[in-house]
């Protein structure tokens, strides 16, 4: 997770391809263009608000890794997942009434669910305009598959509100659907892009599903232990939101009948208090709640590591393997 003792540095990550993340926020005004004002305000408003662009980042890694491809199609395929992503986070912050985004004031609050939600109505559907313009049916049918797992990992999250008899098998099928399978299918769409054969295809895809179920099982983790604005994340938010994310679970299935009883009963509170989600955080320390849910991020780490064997050797697999590296480290 560090190299010669050092953190992992992001904009190393991005080296090999860092002329065509550089131009990404031209590619998004470009692709979108629309006539009606309002999408282009929420859109900028999100576009402001910064983010990693962790999608579009794996597909040009990977799509770079053949070089003399059409370029064009890869901006319009890194474009059309981060429209995909972010018509997910307008739905999403509507659905859990979120005030905040990486720090900011979501669009929701600030236009209102409506064109919050139409808005991202938009962007999926500009975001296939793109896809059918690249021509790949293998690329529009991986990416249309993981749309319909993301959706129906978001009802899933759904109907397990508020259920502390939540599994890891039913937490794991949840974040696979929600978050890794875009960035499984990213990975895959541009392998097929730089004309990889089909096992190295396949072995991509695996890459993108075990870095994205790492990626959200730290992003669940940052929300018991990120300080209060860094991460754009505002702690806490999942718990109080009834989300029953993997470091709950693992406290639940430490905890005697005693302390389970405590949990339940800040669970079934109509509004918990700030000395509640605190009770929490010391019980997941007693038993070591948050190291055993890294311990789970890690397996997955490794896991996709040792799927990049296929890729050719070079900045671009570095920056894969260090990508692995990164996601994990946002925790240490």
């Amino acid at each position: 997770m560090r190299e010669n003792g050092m953190m992992i540095d992001l904009d190393l990550i991005k080296e090999p391809v860092k002329e065509e993340f550089e131009a990404l926020g031209t590619y998004f005004n470009s692709f979108l263009q629309t006539d009606i004002p309002i999408i282009d305000r929420v859109f900028q408003h999100l576009i402001d608000g910064g983010g990693k662009r962790f999608r579009p980042l794996l597909v040009f890694l990977i799509a770079a890794c053949s070089p003399g491809k059409n370029s064009e199609d890869a901006f319009r395929l890194a474009v059309a997942v981060e429209f995909l992503h972010t018509a997910t986070l307008l739905h999403d912050d509507v659905v859990d009434q979120s005030d905040l985004r990486r720090g900011n004031r979501v669009a929701y609050r600030i236009w209102g669910a409506e064109p919050s939600i139409l808005s991202g109505d938009f962007l999926y559907s500009r975001a296939f305009n793109l896809l059918v313009d690249i021509g790949h049916l293998g690329i529009l049918e991986t990416i249309s598959g993981a749309t319909t797992e993301m959706a129906r990992g978001e009802m899933l999250q759904l109907l397990r509100s508020y259920s502390t008899a939540t599994t890891q098998e039913e937490y794991l099928e949840v974040i696979r659907g929600k978050t890794s399978s875009l960035i499984s299918a990213s990975c895959k769409a541009a392998a097929y892009l730089a004309g990889f054969d089909e096992p190295a295809v396949q072995n991509l895809r695996e890459y993108g599903h075990n870095l994205g179920m790492s990626f959200q099982i730290v992003d669940d983790v940052l929300d018991y232990t990120a300080e209060k604005g860094v991460f754009g994340k505002t702690t806490g938010k999942d718990f109080l939101e009834g989300k029953v994310t993997l470091p709950l679970i693992i406290l639940m299935e430490r905890l005697d009948g005693r302390e389970r009883r405590q949990i339940l009963d800040i669970f079934i509170k109509d509004s918990p208090e700030d000395g509640d989600f605190q009770a929490i955080l010391d019980l997941m320390e007693k038993h070591g709640a948050l190291p055993g849910t890294m311990e789970v991020a890690g397996r997955f780490r490794d896991a996709a590591l040792k799927t990049l064997d296929r890729v050719p050797t070079g900045p671009c697999r570095k920056s894969l393997e260090s990508l692995a590296d990164y996601v994990l480290e946002r925790c240490l």
